[in-house]
């Protein structure tokens, strides 16, 4: 069976999990999006100066692309992992959920906020250093997501599945460290990509 096969028959087998885990993210991404129009002056105030700051690192390039590889990739494994550890435990489906939520929360402020302060600069500053990781962080964070809470799951009832403990509890290890390395991809994008985007339009 080719890749793109067995991606579209898992899909189709967690097509409930799915479903959730899309709806949990848009809802925090809506949520987002709105927090920022209620935000006090002051704050607006720090967020647009922290813009500021990003914009001119990425004009005078004061960070090189190793050490935005490197916090990127640490940032992305530590939510893995995390997720990782959730799937681990009866009580991890609700805990995960939470944490797709603040994802599409994260998003969606984020980029709500960079189109009130910039208006069509944010526009061009989300598609061009937002937007190209995030085409591979999105996607495989929710995967990841509904791998993590279909582990939760069989731990809860795992005893009747007729899988052995120790052997599921490997095979979903080795399915984060695959899933860490789609993340290094899109961490390496967001390293070198995104940067010359970003300059392209400074």
């Amino acid at each position: 069976m080719s890749l793109k096969a067995r991606i579209k028959q898992h899909i189709s087998e967690n097509r409930p999990q799915y479903i959730i885990v899309l709806l949990i993210f848009l809802i925090g991404l809506v949520m987002g999006n709105y927090q920022v129009p209620g935000l006090d002056g002051g704050v607006k105030s720090q967020l647009s100066g922290m813009v500021d700051d990003y914009l001119r690192g990425g004009l005078e390039g004061s960070l090189s692309g190793r050490e935005i590889l490197g916090s990127a990739f640490l940032k992305q494994a530590q939510v893995t992992v995390l997720l990782w550890f959730l799937g681990l435990t009866v009580i991890g489906f609700p805990l995960i959920l939470g944490l797709v939520w603040f994802r599409g929360f994260s998003l969606g402020f984020t980029v709500s906020f960079l189109l009130h302060d910039r208006a069509g600069a944010g526009v061009l500053i989300t598609v061009m250093s937002i937007l190209p990781q995030n085409i591979i962080y999105i996607p495989v964070f929710l995967a990841w997501s509904v791998m993590a809470i279909n582990f939760s799951i069989y731990v809860l009832k795992g005893r009747n599945s007729g899988v052995p403990l120790g052997r599921a509890v490997m095979g979903y290890t080795v399915l984060m460290l695959i899933y860490l390395l789609i993340f290094l991809a899109g961490a390496f994008v967001e390293a070198y990509l995104s940067p010359w985007f970003l300059s392209l339009i400074l």
